[in-house]
């Protein structure tokens, strides 16, 4: 607040700075300024009141000018009074617009607003969720583009959060059926054409175990031709695993971060025992759950007999259920609903596909069912390891074998000629030749 004395005219100029609590006038200041001017018995008053933004200088201007005098004659016109101000005042009397007219605005003040009622505020205070990004979560990173759709569904449709993770999963997998329905396309197909790969497989076993390295790689060839002349390859039975999982790391670590906060939503928004979506299960059902549904679509997804060529693999694949549940467990409710959510889809979609009319919609070929006899007899574990072990054991034998043969290769090329005969037949040619000269 300042004050200015000049001459028989005072000038009031107060600055006030409004809290940025105030959501109306956030990063805004004020700034009002009282001009009285005494001649005579007239009195003349200025009030400029000034709302400056940060971001737009001109932004919430208004000015007020009032002629007041003593004799209660009616308010005119600042401009048609004849007044000698100072210089001081002529500057700022100046920068009026015109066609401002005097107004007295006391009378238009609206009362105070009456405070909000407890009962309203209890109700408001469950909605007034911090943003992600003021919690530093979001981005545009992979893991920040999941925390986004996750906060998109939540707060869009306003569903709690186990709905919010659910309906996220649904969508993902939503996106990734049309790979499904590749990955079931291919598999129908290795599953007719078995026992021709098993044949070539067998002759590539037998090739490898004799050492002949010609032979290994004329199967070889022979088995990509002959998938490649049926349209089926291994490769394709990897698509939706290798576009799930790096969708399935993101939504982890961002589930991971968002509880480590944690979140202060989720702490209320889980279902049934695991409400609190920030720890984990205290009862530990959801990690069990997690396990038992991915052995069921394991053990429905993948055909056995495709399951037997599969060697040590199909083991690993079988006990995946009970190697990850020492980890799930010590995993917060979010993450592992997660997962229960994912496996739950993917059996859906497991048991959907297996419906003839589906598969034939889809145009998905009818699995052929092998006879015993055409097939290679399933091997045990212990059978089936000791196999693995043998192929691998001459797989690096060979590969020792032909890194030898190229060091030879080279030191031959490189090095002298080496000495092949036990004598030199050029002198002993010489020999002949003088003892005959000597006898002529």
């Amino acid at each position: 607040m300042s004050i200015i004395m000049l001459s028989r005219t005072a000038m009031y100029i107060n600055h006030r700075v409004l809290p940025k609590s105030c959501i109306t006038s956030q990063k805004m200041f004020s700034r009002s300024m009282c001009i009285t001017h005494r001649v005579g018995k007239t009195i003349f008053k200025i009030n400029s009141s000034n709302k400056i933004s940060l971001y737009s200088p001109a932004l919430c201007a208004s000015f007020t000018r009032r002629y007041i005098s003593n004799d209660g004659a009616p308010s005119t016109n600042l401009n048609n009074v004849d007044i000698n101000p100072t210089t001081a005042t002529e500057s700022i009397v100046e920068n009026i617009p015109a066609d401002v007219t005097s107004t007295d605005l006391s009378s238009h003040i609206p009362d105070a607003p009456l405070p909000p009622a407890p009962e309203i505020l209890d109700l408001a205070a469950p909605l007034a969720e911090p943003t992600f990004a003021s919690l530093g979560l979001g981005g545009w990173t992979p893991i920040g583009i999941a925390q986004q759709c996750l906060e998109l569904i939540h707060v869009s449709c306003g569903m709690p959060w186990w709905a919010t993770i659910a309906i996220g999963t649904i969508c993902v997998r939503s996106l990734l059926f049309p790979l499904v329905i590749i990955q079931q396309r291919n598999a129908a197909v290795l599953n007719n054409v078995l026992p021709g790969m098993q044949k070539i497989q067998s002759r590539i076993t037998e090739a490898r175990s004799c050492g002949d390295q010609f032979e290994v790689a004329r199967s070889t060839q022979e088995l990509l031709e002959y998938m490649k002349t049926h349209k089926c390859s291994p490769f394709k039975s990897m698509l939706v695993p290798l576009a799930q999982a790096p969708i399935f790391i993101s939504f982890f670590f961002g589930l991971k971060r968002m509880t480590n906060l944690p979140v202060e939503s989720m702490t209320e928004g889980g279902l049934f025992w695991f409400t609190n979506l920030t720890v984990t299960d205290p009862y530990f059902l959801l990690p069990i759950i997690t396990s038992a549904t991915l052995a069921l679509t394991i053990k429905l997804g993948i055909d056995a007999p495709r399951l037997a060529t599969m060697g040590m693999i199909r083991y690993a694949i079988q006990g995946l259920p009970l190697m990850i549940l020492p980890f799930t467990i010590n995993f917060p409710c979010a993450i592992v609903w997660y997962w229960v959510s994912t496996n739950i889809i993917s059996l859906i979609q497991v048991l959907f596909l297996r419906v003839p009319k589906v598969r034939k919609y889809f145009k998905i070929p009818v699995s052929i069912v092998h006879s015993p006899k055409v097939l290679e007899k399933p091997k045990g574990f212990k059978e089936g390891f000791k196999s693995s072990m043998t192929n691998i054991k001459l797989a690096r034998e060979m590969a020792d074998r032909q890194q030898l043969d190229q060091v030879q290769f080279n030191k031959a090329g490189r090095g002298p000629i080496p000495k092949t005969y036990t004598y030199n037949p050029m002198q002993e040619k010489l020999k002949i030749s003088q003892v005959v000269g000597k006898k002529t």
